[in-house]
């Protein structure tokens, strides 16, 4: 049973003026939160896994805002339990997202639909940043940053399992970025911390001590951190604004604050024509508000702004000692040309990233266009994909490396049956039999179509080569 505060349904109920709304925001708090999942177009083909689940008996409801989204609808079949360790989704080709949250990354896109440069500031455990490199195809550079450091490897690791190879991970308070790259991104995400009343079908205790002053004291915050978004954002670029709490406290006046800030530096677009029904849940200024029960989901909101082509400030100059520690350097001709032989056995021509490969001692890296306007700016964590290490006997491809670049991979690939993916997955070894159209050594392996990983080719049994951290109990093939 989810227990409300008493305080929050005054607030509520002041907020909406409408006892029938306050009802219906009630009655919904006490449902169970539909499940839904965003398919990615970077790993998956969306209609043969639409027409797997069909199969299987399920019935998917298209969500409105986003193309790649659908709701599961549990009443007709139930999911299992354990629905994160179905194969497909172990192999990056669907996101267990909720359907609210796709909101912001699609209002981002309608307001700027190829940005360069993408700042996701708030980004773990990931679903965003993963929807924003599949909007981008990959292009480009989406900086991913998370304030908290525990929450850094489940981020990467999300990255990795959907095959983004765009994306850059950094650890920093969100209130430095305006300082630390000025008018540097063509497009930023803030989803901003917030109180998370809009969680409540989620998570039953999320109001049951509310309070007007934890909201206030919430406010502050984001309100630093959309000012620093802004300073951070391009002259012409966009800025997303959103939480999954539902007072105007956190939402609405902290828009405000960022207007009056910059009266005649910013301009707001509207997103009551985001999708059919936007017009539903849009406010007088062209924000989203969307309460749970207005479209069966967690409530969320969203708002969009685009900032004037004059600049707001000049920008600082590099950090020449962050510059100057930076370990990397452009890779090397002779070790491109060892590199790109060894790929052109699975192949794989790496021509169309030649300019975008450095090294670091034994290592050989793919680094995202752009990676250039942050050197010297930011301590990075996490740059792009780490494609292979060099060794006495030649090279190592590495895990994410395949994952991310699959696609591209034509010689030298085993698709693996549900059995072998269950086993794979567990980290055991693939009996093959002899076959001639393998080759010993490197093997990319599929599943599905989709290149999930390495194996080496030992003649009759491909030798696992999924990194440990990957490795699952319990994975399943069948819904």
């Amino acid at each position: 049973m989810t227990n409300i505060s008493q305080d929050f349904i005054q607030h509520i109920s002041q907020q909406l003026n409408d006892s029938e709304a306050v009802q219906a925001l009630l009655d919904f708090s006490q449902k169970p939160l539909r499940k839904s999942i965003r398919i990615n177009s970077l790993r998956a083909d969306k209609d043969a896994l639409l027409k797997e689940w069909q199969q299987a008996g399920y019935q998917l409801e298209p969500i409105p805002w986003c193309s790649d989204g659908f709701w599961i609808n549990e009443e007709h079949k139930a999911l299992p339990e354990g629905f994160g360790n179905f194969l497909p989704h172990l192999a990056g080709q669907f996101y267990i997202q909720e359907a609210s949250s796709m909101l912001p990354v699609m209002a981002l896109f309608a307001s700027h639909p190829e940005p360069n440069m993408v700042l996701d500031v708030a980004a773990a455990p990931g679903s965003k940043t993963t929807q924003i490199a599949a909007q981008m195809n990959n292009r480009g550079l989406v900086l991913a940053n998370e304030l908290s450091a525990s929450r850094i490897k489940a981020l990467y690791a999300n990255l990795e399992r959907t095959g983004v190879s765009n994306g850059v991970l950094c650890h920093y308070d969100g209130r430095q970025f305006g300082e630390l790259t000025p008018e540097t991104f063509d497009a930023i995400l803030l989803d901003a911390p917030c109180g998370g009343e809009g969680t409540v079908r989620k998570d039953p205790d999320a109001l049951s001590s509310w309070s007007l002053d934890s909201v206030l004291s919430m406010s502050e915050l984001q309100k630093e951190l959309i000012i620093s978004a802004f300073k951070a954002l391009k002259p012409g670029g966009t800025l997303v604004y959103s939480t999954c709490t539902l007072s105007k406290e956190e939402n609405q006046l902290v828009c405000q604050h960022l207007l009056d800030t910059y009266p005649d530096k910013i301009s707001t677009f509207p997103l009551d024509a985001l999708f059919s029904g936007a017009d539903k849940v849009a406010t007088e200024e062209g924000y989203l508000h969307v309460y749970p029960h207005l479209f069966d989901s967690e409530g969320f909101f969203v708002a969009c702004f685009r900032k004037n082509e004059a600049p707001i400030e000049e920008e600082l100059a590099l950090d020449s000692d962050l510059g100057s520690r930076f370990p990397f350097t452009k890779l090397a001709k002779k070790d491109y040309s060892e590199l790109a032989k060894h790929c052109a056995a699975l192949g794989w021509s790496l021509d169309s990233i030649k300019q975008q490969l450095w090294q670091r001692a034994n290592e050989i890296w793919y680094f995202p266009a752009g990676i250039e306007k942050l050197i010297g700016k930011l301590r990075m964590d996490r740059i792009g994909v780490k494609l292979a290490e060099s060794h006495r006997s030649g090279y190592r491809l590495q895990h994410q490396a395949i994952t991310a670049f699959g696609p591209q991979l034509s010689q030298q690939t085993y698709e693996l049956n549900d059995q072998q993916a269950v086993e794979y997955y567990q980290g055991r070894d693939i009996s093959i039999g002899k076959t001639s159209a393998l080759k010993k050594g490197e093997v990319a392996i599929r599943y599905q179509g989709v290149v999930i990983g390495l194996a080496k080719n030992l003649g009759n049994k491909l030798k696992n080569s999924l990194p440990r951290y990957l490795v699952n109990d319990t994975p399943f093939a069948e819904l």
